[in-house]
């Protein structure tokens, strides 16, 4: 078995661009081998964000006394903390410029929403439904193309106590995202009782080398041979989320 990935560079996008025609387009501008059915593409979530107009100017945000708290505390700028406060639905603390929050069931940093890779004195937040954009873009390119990809929505989060930063899924569409390994056998006959692969996540992370994290301007990554079960059903991002009391950090440290 064979997996090759393919970056895309692509001009800086902004509120408006058509993705899937912009990946199209540069697919062949770039002599990328053409797109097969089965190929994943993964997209990072700030294309995604900056296409659909999810950027904000930091000196049109009001920052609250709880912000301006925070922001002092953590060395921020108050309206950013206040863009993080009103995108999660838990802040649980922070370190050195950076808040942990909960968003969409996701521990993350500062609400996932980022600084870099926008102008000066901008943020750009998540996309607003990933899932939802995920299958809008799988959907243009089967219209366009007349195959049927899958598409990821990636971005970056760090893991307790490790250094730097990995690729995940934010929102997937074509194929199902996790494995259930439950009740397989290992090599020596053992049954297999709580592994579930995450595919999703670990093709984003594949990727994830190639985007890079500064200027690369690597957007998009084509995957061929990705060992993936492809799939025409509504692939919803709840499928990749752990119940909380089944999580080992979060049921507990945060009980």
């Amino acid at each position: 078995m064979v997996m090759t990935l393919y970056p895309l560079r692509t001009k800086i996008l902004v509120p408006g661009d058509d993705l899937a025609l912009i990946i199209i387009k540069e697919i062949e501008e770039q002599n990328t081998p053409p797109l097969e059915d089965g190929d994943i593409i993964v997209i990072t979530s700030k294309a995604v964000a900056s296409a659909e107009g999810r950027i904000v100017k930091l000196s049109d945000v009001k920052p609250s006394e709880e912000a301006r708290r925070v922001a002092k505390e953590i060395e921020l700028e108050p309206e950013f903390v206040e863009l993080v406060i009103r995108e999660s639905e838990i802040v649980y603390g922070g370190v050195f410029r950076a808040l942990l929050t909960l968003k969409d069931n996701i521990l993350q940093a500062n609400a996932g929403i980022d600084k870099s890779n926008v102008p000066s004195g901008y943020a750009v937040l998540l996309p607003e439904d990933p899932t939802r954009s995920a299958h809008m873009i799988r959907n243009q390119i089967y219209k366009k193309t007349g195959h049927k990809v899958g598409v990821i929505i990636a971005d970056s989060r760090t893991h307790p106590l490790r250094l730097g930063n990995t690729g995940f899924a934010l929102g997937v569409a074509g194929f199902k995202p996790v494995v259930d390994e439950r009740g397989k056998k290992d090599l020596y006959g053992n049954t297999l009782r709580i592994t579930r692969r995450a595919v999703a996540d670990n093709l984003a992370c594949a990727a994830e080398i190639l985007m890079g994290e500064g200027s690369e301007q690597i957007p998009v990554v084509i995957i061929k041979g990705a060992p993936v079960e492809m799939t025409e059903e509504y692939v919803d991002g709840t499928q990749m989320i752990i119940p909380r009391e089944e999580c080992m950090y979060f049921g507990t440290i945060f009980k």
